[in-house]
């Protein structure tokens, strides 16, 4: 192990700020879980304390890309739904779409559970994307403490895919049958065709 000393010199007007922490959220304690979290960008920020921060919507975590094509319901309502437990007060707990506040809220103490209905017609608030990929929207939430201290969520995208047109059904349009279908019938009524004998042949 090789141990580097280093002597940093810093202005005397010069503000500083505490290393942050990146919080991954993994299903085990190990490298490959770890990495796994990472690339799903499972994992939130803090200014440094340590604070649990969850986000949900549809159910989904942070750093879940959703697709209307899945979920039609988003299309009307994003469901979200989170939870703060910060190692002091909470000051505030915002909820952001597209970077732009969309819903606060003031708990004044160290922990808050929250749900919140995102009813605005989803085409009507989406971001175009620069790689001919869908337009989308993005949430994520901001936390802060009463001493000052952040927390920052890793975003939800919800991709907008519109619904394809459905095939207009003629009035006179016939219903079709399968062949198969039709020869599973006529063998079902050969199997109950029964021979039945004449009760005067029993009494000879």
């Amino acid at each position: 192990m090789i141990v580097v000393s280093m002597h940093l010199f810093f202005e005397g007007d010069q503000v500083q700020y505490s290393p942050g922490l990146t919080a991954i959220i993994a299903a085990e304690h190990t490298r490959a879980s770890l990495a796994e979290a990472l690339y799903t960008r499972s994992c939130y920020a803090t200014t440094g304390e340590r604070i649990i921060v969850g986000l949900y919507i549809a159910g989904m975590p942070m750093g879940s890309e959703i697709s209307t094509a899945q979920k039609h319901g988003l299309l009307i309502n994003r469901h979200i739904s989170g939870f703060v437990a910060g190692t002091t007060r909470l000051k505030s707990v915002e909820i952001i779409r597209n970077g732009k506040v969309l819903k606060s809220f003031h708990p004044e103490s160290y922990s808050l559970d929250f749900t919140f209905d995102d009813m605005t017609p989803l085409e009507t608030v989406t971001v175009a994307s620069k790689d001919k990929k869908p337009p989308f929207v993005f949430y994520y939430i901001r936390v802060v403490q009463e001493d000052g201290h952040m927390a920052w969520s890793s975003p939800i995208w919800v991709d907008y895919v519109p619904s394809a047109p459905k095939r207009p059904v003629s009035k006179n349009a016939k219903p079709t049958v399968k062949l198969e279908s039709l020869k599973i019938a006529e063998e079902e009524e050969e199997d109950n065709d029964f021979d039945y004998e004449d009760d005067e042949d029993d009494d000879e």
